[in-house]
Order: structure tokens, then sequence, then C-alpha cells
């Protein structure tokens, strides 16, 4: 996880209902330093804060985003940070 320097919240919006490709999606973030007990099921972006990573299922990768800044009107800037393969 210290690659992503995290602070906040983990947001995982798979996108699906494929109970089976979620697992899979938790398996793979793990591999790659995500610890699969902090991630979180959502996919309200307006509950996201500077600090927090949001990861999304664009088929065939998971892309993990970093947000970077929250403005007073509420609109979340994000950076991408790396694609992985599912």
């Amino acid at each position: 996880m210290n690659d992503f320097n995290i602070i906040g919240k983990i947001y995982f919006a798979p996108n699906t209902s494929d109970t089976d490709l979620i697992e899979k999606a938790k398996s793979r973030l793990k591999e790659n330093g995500i610890p699969e007990d902090i991630i979180e099921i959502n996919y309200n972006v307006q509950e996201l804060n500077e600090g927090d990573l949001y990861i999304s299922y664009d088929p065939p990768d998971l892309v993990l985003r970093k947000v970077y800044a929250k403005t007073p009107s509420g609109f979340i800037k994000m950076k991408s940070l790396k694609s992985i393969k599912l």
C-alpha cells in the first residue's frame, strides 16, 4: 500500500453485480499491496475526500485513482495511478 501513499478511504466501484468478478478483483488488489479488509464497495464519489483511493472496473482492468482535490462545490479531482489487469 505504500506505493500509493493512501491516507484515506479506499472505495471500489466494480460496476457489476458479479460476485466472482468482485472477489477476483479484491484478490488482485491484495496482490498489489492493498489490504482486502479496508476496501469498501461504494459508488458514491461525493463521499470521497482528498487522499482517498477510488478504484473502478473498466474491463478488462481495474483503474486506481487518487483524489487530490475536492472543490467547495463538490467537484472531485482524481489522478490515475495505475491499471491492473484482471
